[in-house]
């Protein structure tokens, strides 16, 4: 089952979404929470000031209502009776509207029975006009008593507006955590479609070079969107059709190599027998003729053994037995072979070899270690030495061949493993420029590498090839035959 969008254009808006989503709906959030105290403070505000404005305003009616009754107690003047209750009905409206502040319903109650005792002084003042002077003390009382309750009004409004900050500072502190939980997640969206956008794009590259490098073993399969498949599907084709080429080539170099040994076979045997005078006696002209003849015969027939070795070569990762090798005693076989072509030239060989075991081909190992240690004979001047060194390093042995030679150029170090590829230090070398790519390719198969490292004289090559397991450890001069 295909858990990606269909396209890339659909993953690409489907990150974007994840990416963007926290942030909305911590702006959401926020715009809601902002919202919410807004209208809170817009309720609370106006409470607030109105009950401000009417705590001033009952006790200001209480004060000129305790006046006027002292004054008509004095001047026992009418007009000042109906004044008292044009003020009187001012603090009864007032009073109620105090009563119905939701801010102050604690108080309603005491609000209430404020209003029930003077209402019962009025009643008694209307009866008998000569109550006035009780009316006179209980106005005085009920100022008194107003007071605290009008500061009881005051710290209720003052808590509501200290709720109000605690509040605000609290919905600041959660925004600023609903920001910072979006601008993670927003991240880790973020990293999350990166590494999926990664993740498609190395299985992509790494289909890309295993196709440049020849490796057509593996079926292409590239998980992703639809086109992306769609991709992995042409390029499964494209893998196909080569596997077919190359079976194809292969086919006919093996049949052309194999055609071609007969008829070279004949021309060096006949080259052979004019040599030796079967046919008579050759003149000075006729046996450098022959000469020529037998020097191309066999350097056509080293091309097309080196052919041969190139194809079995790249083969080899796929058909290559394996088994335990002492990775030494191959590299002193290859020493000996090759000590009378050292000793013609005076080239001295150093070898410090350490008893390791890779799991190998043999035939594949010696032609490896062949051709460096031939290369470097070949490289060398006349006199010059040629170190070889078997060591272990990490869980891999460890080639080095190191020669005296001209050197590696920079502009070769890149081609030189390339087939057919000759370096301008060796145009004058005899040689068809298969050896080092040949044993490039038998490194590969033995999952090591082989590598050109800067030295500054001569040419340094170092083989790395995984260990099978340690028999022994530090280093041992190999003993070579005189």
């Amino acid at each position: 089952m295909n858990h990606y969008p269909r396209s890339f254009l659909g993953l690409i808006v489907l990150g974007n979404i994840l990416v963007v989503l926290p942030l909305l709906v911590a702006i959401g959030y926020a715009s809601v929470t902002i919202d919410d105290i807004t209208q809170r403070s817009q309720r609370a505000v106006p409470q607030a000031s109105r009950a401000g404005m009417l705590s001033h305003e009952l006790q200001e009616h209480f004060d000129n209502m305790g006046r006027i009754l002292q004054q008509y107690e004095v001047q026992r003047d009418p007009a000042l009776l109906e004044e008292y209750r044009a003020l009187r009905r001012d603090w009864e409206r007032d009073s109620e509207e105090y009563m119905s502040i939701p801010l102050l319903a604690d108080l309603s109650a005491r609000i209430g029975e404020i209003r029930k005792r003077e209402a019962a002084a009025y009643a008694n003042l209307a009866t008998h006009l000569e109550g006035v002077a009780e009316m006179k003390t209980v106005i005085a009382g009920l100022g008194h008593g107003l007071r605290p309750l009008l500061e009881d009004a005051e710290r209720l409004v003052q808590r509501e507006r200290e709720t109000f900050r605690l509040q605000a500072r609290e919905m600041w502190r959660s925004l600023t955590a609903a920001l910072l939980v979006a601008l993670a997640f927003s991240a880790l969206s973020l990293w999350f479609g990166r590494r999926t956008w990664s993740q498609l794009w190395r299985r992509f590259e790494r289909a890309i070079y295993a196709l440049g490098e020849g490796r057509l073993n593996r079926p292409v399969i590239l998980k992703g969107p639809d086109d992306m498949q769609r991709v992995g599907q042409r390029l499964e084709w494209l893998r196909r059709r080569m596997q077919t080429l190359e079976n194809e080539r292969t086919r006919v170099l093996r049949h052309v190599s194999h055609e071609l040994k007969t008829p070279l076979a004949s021309l060096r045997e006949g080259a052979s027998l004019l040599t030796e005078g079967v046919a008579g006696p050759l003149t000075p002209q006729q046996e450098k003729i022959v000469g020529i003849m037998q020097t191309n015969v066999l350097r056509l027939q080293g091309l097309i053994q080196g052919v041969l070795r190139m194809q079995q070569a790249n083969y080899a990762r796929e058909r290559m037995e394996t088994s335990a090798i002492r990775l030494d005693q191959v590299i002193e076989q290859t020493l000996a072979t090759f000590q009378p072509a050292a000793r013609d030239r005076q080239v001295r060989i150093a070898a410090s070899l350490a008893p390791l075991t890779v799991n190998g081909s043999s035939d594949a190992l010696e032609t490896l270690a062949n051709n460096l240690i031939s290369n470097a004979i070949k490289f060398s001047p006349d006199g010059g030495v040629v170190r070889v060194t078997l060591f272990p390093e990490g869980d891999n042995a460890l080639l080095d061949v190191i020669d005296e030679g001209p050197g590696i150029s920079d502009k070769d170090r890149e081609r030189l493993f390339e087939p057919f590829y000759r370096g301008s230090a060796g145009k004058d070398i005899p040689g068809i420029g298969l050896g080092l790519a040949i044993s490039h390719e038998y490194a590969l198969a033995h999952k090591g590498s082989l590598d050109i490292l800067v030295s500054e004289g001569g040419a340094h090559f170092r083989a790395s090839l995984p260990l099978a397991n340690r028999t022994g450890s530090g280093s041992d001069t190999g003993k070579l035959p005189p």
